[in-house]
Order: C-alpha cells, then structure tokens, then sequence
C-alpha cells in the first residue's frame, strides 16, 4: 500500500509559468491526505513560503507534509523537522566568483523560506539589475550581501544561453565540492546550488524515518534533473509525459502530461486505492490482472529493466 504520494511541482503537477495548482490537483492532494493511513504533499525546489501562492492560501493543507528547496527542508504535518542552510562563508565566495566570470549578467538569488516577496539578487546593483531583465524579471530587490534570516534556497540566475550556464556548471563542480548544482528544468538557464549530498533524495528519507515506512510504501512523480535521485531511488517513481528523457528512462511507471492533470487522476487513484486495498490502477503491470475487471485503459507497464 502506498503511505505517502510526493509530487513535484514545476511541469509535473503545475505546468510550468502558470503560477497556481489546478482545482483538480487541489482536491486530488486534499482526497489522500483524507484517506486512511496515507499522506500527500510536494517533494519541490520551491521554499514552504513559496507555497502560499502555488497553492494559494486557502489550501494551505496540500502542503503541510513535504519536502522542499530540494531536501533543504522537510515539514510533517506542518512543522519543520528538517533545515540546512548552506554555508554561508562559501556562499560569499561563489558571489564574488560569478562576478568576476561573468559580470552583471549572471548573479546569486537567494530566498527565505519563511516570507514571500523578500527573493533578492545577491552580488549586482539595482541598475544592473535593470539591465538584464531576461535574467532577473522577477527579481525586485539586489543585495551585496546574502541578507540575515532564514534564506535557505539559493539559485543562480543569468541572461547567458544554456549551453553557456553548462559550461559554468562544470566549472562550479570543479572550483566549489561542497555544493552541488542541478537543473530545476530541461529548458531553464537557471541552477539550483545545494549543500554537497542533499536532494530530494535524503529529503525524503529524513521523512519516511518519521513515519517509519519504507521505500516500497512511498509514490513520487517528477520530470527533470532535479528530480532524478527520487525517481532513480524509489520503486514506484512516476514520469509524466513531458519528462526529460533521462527522467523518462529512470522512471518505473508512466502516465499522461502535466497539462493533462495526470497526477491528479494518479493521486485519486492512490486514495481510492487506500480506502478500499485494491491495487492502485495505475501501477499495473502489462499483462496481468492486477487491475480488475473495467479498469481503464491508462493502466501502463513499467519501464524496461536494463
């Protein structure tokens, strides 16, 4: 039986730019946190803060259990079991180093996990930051300094090509071992800057020791590199079709796009499944009868193996 259902948000269960879980994903979160014995939430590169506006206040219950800033923190049952924070001495240094290879154009953003509206560009000045709006659109406030508080998230941003923010991913793997840096999307020039060893990986293990479930009880669904250790690492990881393609092959089981609602349908499957014991419809292998009489036809098989 599946205890608890993880879903990434960015073109996974909210497509990409349009700002707000659906209804359907709303009341499909809300459907397995009211089942028996199982839980709902995000497994997300986002901060709690951010939150608030993805699922809008008034459903402030789809995000009480999750894991969030890709395994920085964890919250069960609305209350923070688990927050690392990124050295901020070596932050400081990466500053100073994107400075100098790069310019105005590509900066450190920093956000606090706890308040919207407080995302600052560290390192430029606010005409600089004027200057590169492809970069820095929805930035406000510039910094010389990461500001005091609880800013655990840290990106990098940059008006460069893709190709280009490769390139300094390589770099920045070889100048800073004590971060890692990943791709939130296949598309975006934007990097995420971890702590070396976390994602949402040990996220979701520091979760499942506090329920005291294991890995064959946990569902997860993603679409891009930084979901890639959860998919890789859980039996039952989902891939949505618009998944990247290393995120495709790693998955075990795969359903519609993000802008089907496909985990919407996957997650009331889970909760129809948990009051009931039926096996979850979804999860069917090709070929056996696992999904009963009049089960319908999105029942998919699993990846190949090897």
């Amino acid at each position: 039986m599946i205890k608890l259902a993880l879903s990434d948000l960015d073109n996974t269960l909210i497509p990409y730019g349009k700002g707000r879980a659906s209804d359907a994903a709303i009341a499909a979160v809300r459907a397995v946190n009211a089942a028996p014995g199982v839980l709902a939430g995000p497994i997300s590169g986002r901060t709690v803060a951010m939150m608030s506006w993805m699922f809008e206040n008034d459903a402030a219950d789809c995000f009480q259990t999750g894991v969030f800033v890709n395994g920085q923190v964890v919250r069960l049952r609305g209350r923070v079991i688990y927050q690392e924070v990124p050295a901020r001495k070596s932050l400081e240094r990466l500053i100073a180093y994107l400075r100098k290879r790069d310019g105005e154009r590509t900066a450190l953003t920093a956000y606090d996990n706890d308040r919207e509206d407080s995302d600052v560009v560290v390192g430029i000045t606010d005409e600089e930051l004027a200057r590169h709006p492809k970069a820095f659109r929805a930035f406000r406030c510039t910094s010389a300094h990461i500001p005091a508080g609880t800013y655990v998230k840290n990106n990098i941003h940059s008006d460069h090509s893709r190709a280009h923010m490769e390139d300094l991913r390589q770099d920045l793997v070889r100048d800073f071992p004590e971060f890692d840096f990943v791709f939130p999307s296949a598309a975006s020039s934007t990097l995420d800057i971890l702590p070396a060893g976390v994602s949402k990986m040990s996220g979701l293990t520091i979760l499942m020791d506090q329920l005291g479930i294991g890995l064959n009880e946990v569902c997860v669904f993603g679409d891009s590199e930084n979901d890639l250790a959860i998919i890789e690492g859980v039996p039952n990881s989902v891939a949505v079709s618009n998944a990247a393609p290393q995120v495709a092959a790693a998955a075990r089981w795969h359903i519609g796009a993000v802008t089907e609602d496909a985990v919407s349908d996957a997650l009331l499957d889970i909760a129809a499944a948990a009051k009931t014991g039926a096996m979850t419809v979804f999860m069917c292998e090709e070929g056996e009868n696992r999904c009963g009489a009049g089960a319908p036809t999105t029942c998919v098989s699993p990846a190949p193996m090897g």
